[in-house]
């Protein structure tokens, strides 16, 4: 889609990347001073509202642990996820001191990752469904994840072409696949399956 839209030529929006590696405003350097020019008191101000982030991204990170540590997904590895916190957290503290956007838990990008490393059993009879028998725990997909999302600074001359609705798909078909096998999805299928024979009379 990509090549079709640069080889027609379709005016469709386009992802907006900047023309050099440096800070978005001039007016700054790559390091924050965490005061500026407000007065003291901001700082006994900010601690209520850092509260509250503080529970908010430890609940996001929390929440998407568990879901990748369920059961059912057998894992033998789980506790070492809980590296996960910490790495996040020293990410915060990088990025409040450079000014760059907090990196937490991506609850449907996790979901994905997981359901891309299950091993199934090889389907011997015709019609026999794949037999489920865990998940391919590793990290080097994980490392190369994030290292191609650091390299990506440099191919900003390639990713100016992309459109930005072939993105929105992108989104929207991770979310969708991630939904696969969630409880209340399940329950909701189910009850909607009950309704027809709730209402008739």
């Amino acid at each position: 889609m990509v090549l079709l839209d640069f080889v027609v030529g379709i005016p469709s929006p386009k992802l907006h990347v900047p023309h050099a590696f440096k800070p978005t405003r001039d007016d700054r350097g790559w390091f924050i001073n965490p005061i500026g020019p407000n007065p003291w008191w901001t700082v006994l101000a900010a601690l209520v509202p850092a509260l509250l982030c503080t529970i908010l991204i430890f609940m996001d990170q929390q929440i998407s642990a568990v879901i990748v540590n369920r059961k059912e997904h057998k894992l033998k590895k789980g506790c070492g996820y809980h590296l996960d916190l910490f790495m996040v957290a020293v990410m915060l503290g990088v990025c409040s001191v450079m000014g760059l956007p907090w990196f937490v838990a991506a609850t449907v990008l996790s979901i994905t990752h997981v359901n891309s490393l299950k091993v199934e059993s090889d389907c011997s009879a015709p019609g026999e469904q794949p037999k489920f028998l865990g998940i391919r725990e590793q990290r080097v997909t994980g490392l190369l994840i994030f290292a191609l999302m650091g390299c990506s600074v440099f191919f900003t001359s390639v990713l100016k072409f992309i459109p930005m609705p072939v993105l929105y798909g992108v989104f929207l078909y991770m979310g969708v696949s991630s939904l696969r096998g969630i409880q209340v999805r399940t329950l909701l299928q189910r009850a909607a399956c009950r309704l027809p024979g709730i209402l008739s009379p």
